[in-house]
Formats: C-alpha cells, structure tokens, sequence
C-alpha cells in the first residue's frame, strides 16, 4: 500500500509514519523491562553494558581534570602551558576549576578555563589539558589518567606525590574525609568487597 493523499488541505497521510510510530511504541515498550519477570526480553541495545564494564577503573576517581580540580586540593600549584613547538610557554597557579594566568594583562589575577589559559599563550589546540605542566614534567591530563590507574588502597599516597608539588592539605583533608565516607555508604548499599576504603 502506498501513502494516501487528501486534496482538501494538502495534508499527507502516510502509512509509514504510522508504522514509524507504532515501531517506535513497541520498541519502548519491549525496552522497558519488567523486574518481577526476568525472562521479558529487552530490545535495548546490549552493548551499553559491555562498554560500561570496561570503563571499570581501580578507583572511582578522578573522572577527569574538572573533577581533580574541583577538589581543591591542586588550589596554589604551579603549572605552565607550553606548546609543542616548545617556542612559547605561560605561568599559571591553579585556582578552583581553573588556572590564575601569568600573563602581562592578568598578572595572576584572573581565573582562567583551560581553552582561555591556552589562548593567553598564544596558543590553540583540541586538548590544551595535554599542554599543561606540572613543575614534575607531567601534564595534568598525565595526572588524571595516573590516578584512574591507581589502586584505590594507594590513591591517597599517589595524590601526595603525583604533580612533585606541595598540595592544598586542608582542602585533601576534607575531600578525603568525604571521599571515605561515600564509600563506606556504598559499601553499605551494595556489600561489595569492590569498594575499597582507603585508610591512609
């Protein structure tokens, strides 16, 4: 059957949308997915899982740089952005979720994103995070992916150490406190042996 057309008010009818629609239905309700029966099939995609497994880390945090820098504990770091080319690099200290610029015009007095902290060195790239350097040498992208990667019962020790600079110690002592306290709740909801309690 083809679609039908009515000539009043050029209005199109098609018999495909209607099976778009119902389609769309059906496939909301086979998504959905009745918990007191487990043997309903699920036409959702499976392969959400799959991925979300593999994103499994030895700890949940840090997620990434904001995430870092929202604790606070990097507040006062120094750090510079230097190019690949090497030719131009720029001053910062990090504050908050961002970077005091070192430049003439902010002399340390204004907070900048890491896009922003990357244009006042004259400089722009997709990944300025890759450019941005601890007095160590790593980069705090570097930073970030070496915490991921650390067992959750050294993640304390390997926060203390990983820029080669001193750290915000109040504003670690506050975050570790909370950081504890969640997971000891989620150890209490779940029961996991997973989830690790860092004593140090």
């Amino acid at each position: 059957m083809g679609p039908s057309y009515s000539k009043g008010n050029d209005s199109i009818t098609s018999i495909g949308a209607s099976y778009d629609k119902a389609d769309s239905n059906m496939t909301s309700i086979c998504s959905a997915q009745d918990k007191e029966d487990p043997n309903i099939l699920s036409m959702a995609p499976k392969n959400k899982d799959a991925k979300a497994s593999k994103k499994a880390h030895p700890n949940n945090f840090p997620s990434n740089v904001k995430s870092l820098l929202s604790t606070g504990m990097l507040d006062g770091v120094a750090v510079k952005y230097v190019s690949w080319s090497r030719e131009k690099n720029l001053k910062g200290i990090i504050k908050g979720t961002g970077y005091l610029c070192g430049c003439q015009e902010c002399n340390f007095s204004k907070a900048l994103n890491a896009y922003e902290f990357e244009r006042h060195a004259n400089c722009k790239t997709k990944h300025p995070n890759n450019h941005i350097f601890f007095e160590n040498g790593k980069t705090i992208y570097a930073v970030v992916q070496e915490l991921k990667n650390s067992p959750q019962d050294m993640l304390f020790d390997a926060i203390q150490n990983v820029t080669g600079s001193p750290i915000n110690q109040k504003n670690f002592r506050s975050w570790k406190a909370s950081y504890q306290a969640a997971t000891r709740e989620l150890q209490r909801i779940y029961g996991r042996d997973q989830f690790v309690v860092p004593l140090s």
